[in-house]
């Protein structure tokens, strides 16, 4: 089987989104982890177009678990190392134990959506949105104690059985697109810490949306 004829258009863009991950490593071995996770919210933007072309264009088998290798280097692995970096400053052992779970519940949430039926959620919470809040978290500078809480309450999401949805709204997608590179760009330009809060309230909006969902529909 020759591989270059199983290469699609949304391939060729998982490959950067790999690639961004690993220089994102590169980063943090060099104790570049603001960069590095800079580089984790433009593999995110990158992911996001990949799955854009892939809906709307063309997709297939080989591009799904491509997908997911790239997903667990850029949104997995970097997260992790990043993260045990900068908590191990206060406990090495806390630093190891959470960062591995999380890498763990990650690899799992992962093997578990190429073998699962696709309906319209997500089962756990998307190993992106995962790598996404991590990176936001160490760009705003937040406590390593908040780092290591953070590590273990995604970890346990990921690897739950709580249904997030799959945001496919055009309209919406452009708007956290367009929030995002703007953040990613003032953050990169002027250093400005705060400005990755909005972004990082997106998020966490989204981490708490089944909960928010159970709500609206008990009180009606």
């Amino acid at each position: 089987m020759n591989i270059l004829k199983l290469i699609k258009l949304p391939d060729l863009v998982t490959i950067v989104n790999a690639l961004l991950g690993f220089v994102a490593l590169l980063m943090v071995a060099r104790g570049e982890i603001g960069s590095a996770s800079v580089l984790i919210l433009v593999a995110a933007l990158v992911d996001g177009l990949d799955g854009f072309i892939a809906r709307n264009i063309e997709n297939g088998i080989f591009g799904v678990n491509l997908d997911s290798f790239a997903d667990f280097i850029s949104f997995g692995i970097v997260p992790a190392i990043a993260g045990y970096m900068l908590i191990n400053e206060i406990n090495p052992y806390i630093a190891s134990g959470f960062t591995a779970a999380y890498l763990t519940c990650g690899m799992l949430r992962l093997a578990r959506f190429n073998i699962s039926s696709k309906g319209k959620d997500f089962i756990g919470l998307p190993v992106t949105a995962s790598g996404v809040c991590m990176a936001l978290l160490i760009t705003v500078n937040a406590d390593p104690r908040i780092l290591a809480g953070s590590y273990m309450i995604l970890s346990a999401l990921m690897v739950s059985s709580i249904s997030y949805p799959k945001i496919q709204d055009r309209k919406i997608l452009m708007s956290v697109g367009i929030v995002l590179v703007l953040s990613i760009a003032i953050y990169s330009v002027q250093d400005i810490h705060f400005v990755n809060l909005i972004p990082l309230m997106m998020v966490i909006c989204y981490l708490l949306s089944p909960l928010l969902y159970k709500v609206k529909y008990a009180t009606r």
